[in-house]
């Protein structure tokens, strides 16, 4: 019994503080909320990295190299009273989820920024009373890179030349021919 009132507590607190505005969880948009939700249930983060392993020789294997991959979060909201209060849940998340802003992961600990919503689902269950709306949102980091553009370069004939296609032979101008053998100091009929 003790412990099922410690819940009861820390679930009104949890309320209270939400309904003054200190609680730091949720989809985050130039630092407002996103989702419209009484609460949120459920924060998981994953951050992952990869190392390469390749074949080298007699059958051995070597490691290269350690690369870390975008951290994918997922949370879980729920909505519960009014049908209209689990609607506006369910709109807000529909609003947001097929755009590609990036959004921030809040919570108390850790903030994750740069992220979209790559999928959400809901569910309803009778144990847990089929007026609470559960839905779950899964988010991915999104990595921006920052392209190099040059509009003006200092010397335009220092660039690498570029293979623009198949080039056809042609014959040499009489000019061509006049400055390679003044170039080169062959006589005029060849070899």
């Amino acid at each position: 019994m003790a412990g099922i009132l410690e819940l009861l507590t820390r679930d009104a607190f949890g309320l209270l503080s939400s309904a003054f505005g200190l609680q730091p969880w949720g989809i985050y948009f130039g630092g407002v909320p996103v989702i419209i939700a009484d609460n949120i249930v459920e924060v998981q983060y994953r951050q992952q990295w990869s190392i390469s392993d390749f074949p080298v020789e007699q059958g051995a294997f070597q490691s290269y190299d350690k690369v870390q991959i975008p951290y994918d979060a997922r949370l879980r909201f729920t909505a519960g009273g009014s049908a209209a209060n689990r609607a506006a849940m369910l709109a807000s998340i529909a609003a947001v989820a097929g755009d590609t802003n990036l959004y921030d992961v809040v919570t108390p600990e850790a903030v994750y920024l740069s992220c979209n919503i790559t999928h959400y689902d809901y569910s309803r269950r009778s144990n847990e009373g089929m007026g609470l709306l559960s839905v779950d949102i899964w988010l991915i980091e999104v990595r921006q890179a920052a392209s190099a553009a040059m509009s003006n370069t200092q010397d335009p004939s220092g660039a690498s030349q570029v293979n623009g296609g198949t080039v056809q032979t042609a014959p040499a101008s009489s000019a061509q021919l006049a400055q390679f053998q003044t170039s080169s100091g062959l006589p005029a009929g060849g070899f």
